[in-house]
């Protein structure tokens, strides 16, 4: 089984020393990459999946705006840029576009490994944030309408999907309670961001109370732990 927290990057470049510098530096950590040649095929693959960090060679046209527009999307707003510039009179413009790292070119696949590093907490806080993990746990769900038991398929630090036998309402807002390992109650309060025909729901958390917070992330460790050995979902009676 992959760990959850194997980052992956999307590369765009259409030169083949710098993403091939690049690709080396996203191997020496660990990740994995796919290589898009222009912004326009970036956009494409970015409006795919989520990802950890985008790597943009400058000298790709439109990448500025590209840059804008991740940052002004949904799903990747929140990805680390790395923009890898010609010069650092670029540094500027790019900066406020929406990059978080500079890199100048000719690129070193050192070097990149070693912006990975410094930036892997920034990347790694983000994927525990949205990696969902699968689980079958009952939670106790509280709107307007009222109150009612139902099962959460999955869960990550920033909102969990659920099945409810009575449909919840698209953006109200919802408590929740439920139990992780060993007892460890998580309760608070959240938003219903999307809803199916099938009764599934998603729920994006606002808050949480009491050690809702210091629960949720202990048992998320935990996972991140446990994910090479191949554990099944955590269920509860």
């Amino acid at each position: 089984m992959t760990s959850p927290l194997m980052l992956e990057f999307v590369v765009v470049s259409n030169d083949y020393p710098t993403a091939t510098a690049v690709s080396r530096g996203v191997k020496k950590c660990g990740g994995k990459f796919s290589l898009s040649p222009t912004a326009d095929a970036a956009r494409e693959s970015l409006s795919r999946r989520k990802i950890d960090g985008v790597f943009v060679d400058l000298e790709v046209p439109d990448t500025l705006a590209l840059i804008a527009d991740i940052r002004h999307g949904t799903s990747n707003a929140k990805a680390v840029i790395f923009a890898c510039v010609r010069s650092s009179k670029e540094a500027s413009v790019t900066l406020s576009a929406g990059a978080n790292f500079l890199l100048l070119k000719p690129l070193a696949a050192e070097g990149v490994a070693v912006h990975i590093t410094i930036a892997r907490e920034l990347l790694e806080r983000e994927r525990r944030r949205y990696f969902r993990h699968p689980v079958s746990l009952p939670v106790t769900l509280k709107d307007a309408e009222g109150e009612q038991n139902a099962k959460m398929t999955n869960l990550s630090e920033g909102g969990m999907a659920v099945r409810a036998a009575r449909p919840l309402i698209h953006s109200s807002m919802i408590e929740f309670d439920f139990e992780v390992s060993f007892g460890a109650a998580v309760r608070g309060r959240g938003e219903v961001a999307w809803t199916s025909k099938e009764g599934m729901a998603g729920i994006f958390i606002h808050t949480l109370h009491g050690k809702g917070r210091e629960h949720l992330e202990a048992w998320l460790l935990s996972r991140e732990q446990l994910a090479t050995t191949g554990v099944t979902a955590e269920t509860s009676s």
